[in-house]
């Protein structure tokens, strides 16, 4: 069966960990809210689906740090593209920084476990609170659960090489799902987005509309559809912000990020890379206050990786950004740059860039080119560190013609050999027990 390890009834009992307020993510950590069987069908069974579909979406999405559980898609994609070099000594891990990804890597399949259970969990509460709240049309985690579900799509389609594949649990059966492209899966990402867009309660939390929008406008942009991403975002407030939140304690809720990229005394597990092989970007050396760094004077817990501490994320509590109103901006800057108002691109990075301090104003590229690389490095740096990198270098290839080997980091690999050619994760070997699944249409190495 694919899948296996969804189970057939996971909110038997749901153990309430963490709340993310609708709109912003603000973390609660009172003490667990246990929900017991007979009450799962109720108004506060469907909340509780609610958040425990949110904790499943954050562990996917930013891991955490009990090293016992995920890396998350932030470390791993991080270490594939030019972001982070693995510091770290685990070989599963040291395949996705070598571009070198197996199918039978065990972080590979615990992410994509992961990532499946956030889906199957967004689109079940969305379901409970149709269903059981009070009132579904004043009920904003409708929407919200509607657009975390389409954020999964949306990872699985940037992140992994095309023919996903979706199974189901019906009846407390697994369903094995058949394949889906690429833009398959970026397309029902925007289904899901428009479905939170013109629900009734997407009008009572405004941050909400936002998170759909954005969410909606970097799917179409994945596909492709600058102009119309574009138009999806109109209107979102430049400082929107919605988060995922964490919590030092317990170590289940810390930020993956923060937990192996800030080290102690014996090092860390990823390093903020700078120039990675040939072709990455200097986040180091550009001296950028969007990437702060330490130069802890050591290397890695590898005894041989520089450990270059990421202080974005400076502690296990730190917040991610998952949507926000710096991309929305970022979208409107690249649909400007497809129709060759280099003005109004720059203009538009360098409004964002008055917003911080110490980032003085971009001149205008001479060219389309010089356009092209002064937008996507703005990316890089405003959304380091959040999941995007993977999906911009994969764009850079698929939407505007550029070899791999000439964005991803290439030659020889820090600990000996050379980097690989992966472009994309593959799907795991588990799933090659899926009726459904031919490896042959999931060639990890094609943008």
């Amino acid at each position: 069966a694919a899948m296996p390890s969804i189970s057939p009834a996971p909110w038997r009992v749901l153990a309430v960990l963490a709340v993310l307020t609708t709109g912003c993510g603000l973390l609660d950590t009172d003490q667990p809210n246990i929900i017991e069987p007979g009450n799962l069908d109720s108004p506060e069974g469907a909340e509780a689906r609610r958040v425990g579909a949110i904790r499943d979406f954050v562990f996917a999405k930013d891991g955490d740090g009990s090293q016992v559980s995920t890396e998350g898609l932030l470390v791993l994609t991080g270490d594939l593209v030019d972001e982070f070099q693995h510091s770290g000594f685990i070989p599963a891990t040291v395949e996705f920084d070598q571009r070198l990804i197996a199918a039978n890597n065990s972080s590979l399949e615990d992410v994509w476990f992961r990532l499946h259970r956030a889906r199957v969990a967004a689109e079940e509460a969305t379901a409970a609170l149709e269903r059981f709240a009070i009132d579904p049309s004043t009920n904003a985690g409708i929407p919200e659960m509607l657009s975390l579900s389409g954020y999964t799509y949306i990872f699985f389609a940037e992140d992994f090489c095309s023919g996903v594949t979706y199974s189901s649990v019906v009846n407390g059966v697994v369903v094995p799902g058949t394949q889906d492209s690429t833009v398959g899966s970026l397309q029902t990402a925007v289904a899901r987005f428009d479905s939170a867009l013109g629900t009734a309660a997407v009008a009572v939390d405004p941050n909400i509309q936002y998170l759909a929008q954005v969410g909606k406008g970097r799917a179409l942009l994945s596909l492709g559809d600058v102009p119309g991403a574009a138009a999806a975002v109109a209107g979102v407030p430049t400082d929107f912000q919605y988060l995922t939140e964490h919590d030092a304690s317990p170590l289940s809720l810390a930020n993956a990020v923060a937990v192996y990229g800030v080290s102690g005394p014996s090092g860390g597990s990823i390093s903020m890379a700078d120039a990675e092989g040939t072709n990455g970007l200097g986040f180091r050396t550009a001296n950028d206050p969007r990437t702060p760094f330490f130069d802890t004077g050591h290397t890695g817990l590898d005894q041989t990786t520089p450990q270059f501490d990421i202080l974005k994320y400076p502690d296990p509590g730190t917040s991610v950004v998952l949507a926000d109103g710096v991309e929305a901006r970022l979208i409107e800057a690249e649909s400007q740059m497809l129709v060759n108002d280099f003005p109004g691109m720059t203009t538009t990075l360098n409004d964002l860039r008055a917003l911080v301090a110490g980032l003085a104003p971009l001149a205008v590229p001479a060219t389309a080119a010089e356009a092209r690389d002064l937008l996507f490095s703005e990316r890089a740096f405003w959304l380091y560190a959040t999941g995007h990198r993977l999906g911009d270098l994969r764009r850079l290839a698929r939407q505007y013609g550029l070899n791999p080997d000439a964005v991803f980091p290439t030659g020889a690999y820090l600990r000996g050999g050379d980097y690989g050619t992966r472009v994309a994760f593959p799907v795991p070997a588990t799933e090659d027990q899926n009726p459904h699944f031919d490896r042959a249409n999931c060639n990890p190495d094609a943008p």
